[in-house]
């Protein structure tokens, strides 16, 4: 049953396409940099994502990482959306991540949610989407079966100004299952970025993550240069 999960994003990505019909667009993304946090202090910054799109799917992989002298975050992330036909400003959506995050505590966490989303704004200077839906995850769950469960909703704007790209990301997970030990695993997590397009392909990222829970740790605060590439498969 593991395996499954392990195998699952490599699967939305290969599966075929009609390529004449669907528009299938490949594109891959590159980031290096540096990270500041309160308690780690400095480290390095590194991002790769592999994003698929057609007229009516979306499939996105991507490796966040911020590796620290003593501590690290990293996380893996794979999201697949589909549109409704008749109603094409809504989506169905399903999200994978395993993540590893030593500042929380966090050795070894495996999340998913899915849910329906709705876009609100689409046009080729920028997006709002609004989703809601259902979440669970289960921590160092290669030893142990217990899962938390959460209802989930999230926002998400990107809008570009000139030779200026702007995005922000809210998701907000309520713990509705039980609470062990006293712990409220209720949390908002957030993302802000802003990129300087210095050429087509190239640009400078600034930005910052927070996760906003009980253990209320110190945001990270990244500078990175990004590199973005087209790519030319039909599969």
């Amino acid at each position: 049953m593991k395996i499954y999960w392990v195998i699952l994003p490599v699967i939305s990505f290969v599966l075929a396409h009609d390529s004449d019909k669907e528009n299938i667009q490949w594109v891959s993304y590159y980031r290096l940099g540096t990270v500041y946090s309160k308690a780690p202090t400095y480290g390095v910054a590194g991002y790769a994502r592999l994003k698929r799109t057609t007229r009516n799917t979306f499939n996105d992989l991507r490796l966040f990482t911020h590796i620290f002298e003593k501590d690290s975050e990293i996380r893996i992330r794979n999201k697949s959306s589909r549109r409704f036909l008749s109603l094409n400003q809504f989506y169905s959506f399903n999200t994978l991540i395993y993540e590893r995050n030593t500042i929380i505590d966090v050795n070894l966490r495996y999340h998913y949610n899915q849910g329906i989303g709705y876009i609100i704004k689409n046009t080729d200077k920028g997006n709002i989407t609004l989703e809601t839906g259902i979440a669970f995850d289960n921590s160092d769950y290669l030893n142990t079966e217990q899962k938390t469960t959460y209802l989930r909703g999230a926002s998400s704007i990107d809008q570009e100004i000139s030779n200026l790209s702007l995005k922000f990301e809210i998701d907000y997970y309520y713990q509705v299952s039980k609470i062990i030990d006293g712990t409220n695993l209720s949390r908002f997590q957030i993302l802000t970025e802003a990129r300087w397009n210095l050429k087509k392909k190239i640009g400078i990222i600034t930005g910052f993550t927070c996760d906003i829970h009980d253990n209320n740790p110190d945001p990270s605060f990244f500078l990175t240069i990004a590199f973005s590439d087209p790519i030319n498969w039909k599969i």
